[in-house]
């Protein structure tokens, strides 16, 4: 056998190698994003205040509660909504205080606060009812935001950026103590 031979035959071994390496990477991976996707969830069940066992006109509401997640899966928040409010409470793990940022300037100010202004303008063109004006409430324990109550959003496109917002400064606050 010639050199070359011995050389190819050498590559085919460690190409095979790699294959079934990368296999088993590839299972190994899925195996441990189930792991991540169980302890999210057992995290979210113990770390999260339980409300109340719905009565039979509430089980609807239970329904509504819905994960929020980076891109990269990490719960930052929960959801649960009701008819008129969204209720939004922190992952406990992402520390969220009044004078960050992406906190203050971004979610409250140039969101939030902006749907607001934008609805008192309505009422006051007459095309909104006072009692449907936005309107949120950040909820804090010490200097530490724990969750975010909005009410009247009205439209499900106001929600969904509600909720793109929470998630980008969730997700940018967390990766910046990563």
């Amino acid at each position: 056998m010639s050199s070359d031979d011995v050389e190819v035959r050498r590559l085919a071994e460690l190409k095979t190698f790699l294959e079934e390496r990368l296999a088993d990477l590839d299972r190994e991976m899925e195996s441990l994003k189930a792991l991540l996707e169980l302890v999210d969830r057992e995290l979210a069940a113990r770390s999260f205040k339980k409300a109340p066992p719905p009565e039979a006109a509430e089980k609807e509401e239970a329904a509504a509660l819905r994960m929020i997640r980076s891109r990269s899966g990490t719960l930052l928040a929960t959801m649960s909504l009701k008819e008129k409010e969204a209720k939004i409470v922190f992952n406990p793990e992402i520390r969220v205080t009044q004078d960050m940022r992406p906190f203050s300037s971004f979610l409250l100010r140039k969101v939030l606060d902006s749907m607001r202004e934008a609805d008192l303008k309505r009422v006051e063109e007459g095309k909104l009812s006072p009692a449907d004006v936005f309107t949120y409430e950040v909820v804090y324990d010490g200097d530490v935001a724990r969750e975010l109550v909005v009410k009247n959003y009205r439209e499900e496109g106001r929600l969904r950026e509600i909720v793109n917002s929470v998630k980008w400064t969730l997700d940018t606050i967390s990766s910046s103590y990563r």
